[in-house]
């Protein structure tokens, strides 16, 4: 007789996002059961980042040697073993891994179940021999990487964000298909691991992005060996005995160039992995147009009401808004709403400077609304990045009538981290010059928050009552 389980919630998907919602619930009180596939969740959130931050701290070590003459140092070129590099990342990865073991999650309170599951219906979803039945389901499964129909690619062979990740020897020219954050990232870390690297990014490069930041970003990337094709789509590749012939439409119109690569890295997205689930049984009905996006409700909410979906299946890619989103539909199910639903989620790109962004950044072509004013703090004004010899960069913020920060992009070292508070601020509503009584150390990359605070509170103006109440409080001092 097969085995019923009968928990609150049932988590499908032990990756990353998996894992940590089901701690959440755990931590909230929930009875949660989960449900792993046999195989890891592709594009597994902080397992391929360790290993892709590991990659990028080894370029960026390889990158600071040949530029330390701007620090006082002799400058030499590196002698790179990717065999090498791949495996510390790799052994990074493990030794992470051991957070998510299984046995550590029974010790928290999870149960876990593996095998291949698949629903029966609408309420129940079979893993092998078992059957669960629960409260609740929250489809947390990885990604696939999304592969665009380009005449010649599957002939060539490429690799995706994933695969590459494995790969252990040195790639003479590579070119990247895709203008993502994760392109642009991946582009670097090999440029400066010593590939020759261009990017065409299938259209506009950080499409989205405020122009004046994003302009530092490329530049640096330039510098760093990326070559951009701004603006240009691959659209015809030509498999060779030696080398891949690849034709390249410019922007310009009519125009083309002819490339000649080694090795073909395809950036162009990532779709949710939810083949042999069966969704049809679930009544689980995709939105029209997007055949593997799932959510009609701002909190996961599906076709199907006992069932809710995050990250990819809810459109979402960037682990850190996945993770945002997750929780408050955890809170949802187990509380009845949200403790906080994150309005304001930083955008990443993870180079070197990052670049970050948060809200929607008004176009050049659009007026500002009134009251509303854009302020600026350059890097070559914070003492900690001009140490560093990373004097480059840009924080600049939106502010309404009140003062308060509805938008900002923020480009140079640590933006991720700046951007973090920044979005905490615009959550809570804080006024920018608030900002001006942050206690940090001397120098430090948060003194330039500090410096928009202060900026922001020389404009305000005292009106002529208060000087007079003031003028009064000293004259009775005296």
């Amino acid at each position: 007789m097969a085995e019923i389980f009968r928990p609150e919630l049932c988590i499908v998907g032990a990756g990353a996002l998996g894992i940590a919602l089901a701690q959440h619930a755990r931590r909230l009180g929930a009875h949660v059961l989960l449900v792993g596939r046999q195989v890891p969740e592709p594009g597994d959130g902080p397992q391929r980042a360790v290993r892709f931050a590991a990659l990028a701290a080894s370029a960026a070590r390889a990158a600071a040697m040949r530029q330390a003459d701007a620090l006082g140092l002799a400058s030499v070129e590196p002698k790179i073993s990717m065999r090498t590099v791949q495996e510390r990342a790799r052994d990074l990865a493990a030794e992470h891994g051991v957070l998510d073991s299984h046995e550590r999650l029974a010790a928290l309170g999870i149960e876990v179940l593996t095998g291949t599951p698949r629903f029966v219906d609408g309420t129940t979803l079979a893993v092998g021999d078992a059957q669960v039945r629960p409260q609740a389901f929250v489809l947390a499964v990885g990604a696939e990487a999304m592969v665009p129909a380009i005449d010649g690619l599957d002939e060539a062979g490429y690799f995706t964000p994933d695969s590459i990740l494995e790969n252990a020897r040195k790639l003479t020219h590579l070119l990247v298909i895709g203008g993502d954050p994760e392109a642009l990232a991946l582009a670097q870390v090999f440029a400066r691991l010593g590939s020759a690297v261009t990017l065409v990014p299938q259209g506009p490069a950080l499409a989205g992005f405020d122009a004046e930041t994003s302009s530092i970003l490329m530049r640096a990337l330039a510098e760093d060996g990326v070559r951009v094709i701004d603006g240009a789509v691959v659209d015809a590749i030509q498999p060779r005995s030696q080398g891949i012939g690849v034709n390249v439409a410019l922007p310009e119109g009519g125009a083309s160039e002819a490339l000649d690569v080694s090795h073909l890295l395809v950036c162009a997205g990532h779709l949710a992995s939810l083949d042999g689930l069966g969704l049809d049984a679930a009544r689980l009905r995709p939105l029209r147009g997007q055949p593997r996006q799932f959510a009609v409700g701002a909190l996961g909410q599906t076709s199907n009401g006992r069932i809710r979906v995050v990250g990819a299946a809810a459109g979402i890619e960037q682990w850190q808004h996945a993770l945002g989103h997750g929780r408050a539909v955890i809170e949802a199910l187990v509380l009845g709403a949200p403790r906080r639903r994150p309005a304001y989620e930083p955008r990443l790109v993870q180079t070197e400077p990052a670049l970050a962004q948060i809200g929607r950044w008004p176009t050049e072509t659009k007026p500002l609304a009134t009251g509303h004013a854009i302020l600026r703090v350059g890097l070559s004004e914070n003492g900690k990045a001009l140490a560093e010899g990373q004097g480059r960069g840009l924080t600049k913020v939106l502010v309404n009538a009140k003062g308060q920060v509805v938008a900002a992009s923020l480009v140079g070292p640590q933006a991720g981290e700046l951007a973090g508070v920044l979005a905490l601020a615009m959550d809570n509503g804080l006024p920018l010059s608030q900002l001006a009584a942050l206690s940090v150390p001397h120098p430090s990359h948060l003194a330039t928050l500090v410096g928009l605070g202060e900026n922001h509170k020389a404009r305000e103006t005292v009106s002529p009552f208060m000087r007079r109440v003031g003028a009064a409080r000293r004259w009775l001092r005296i």
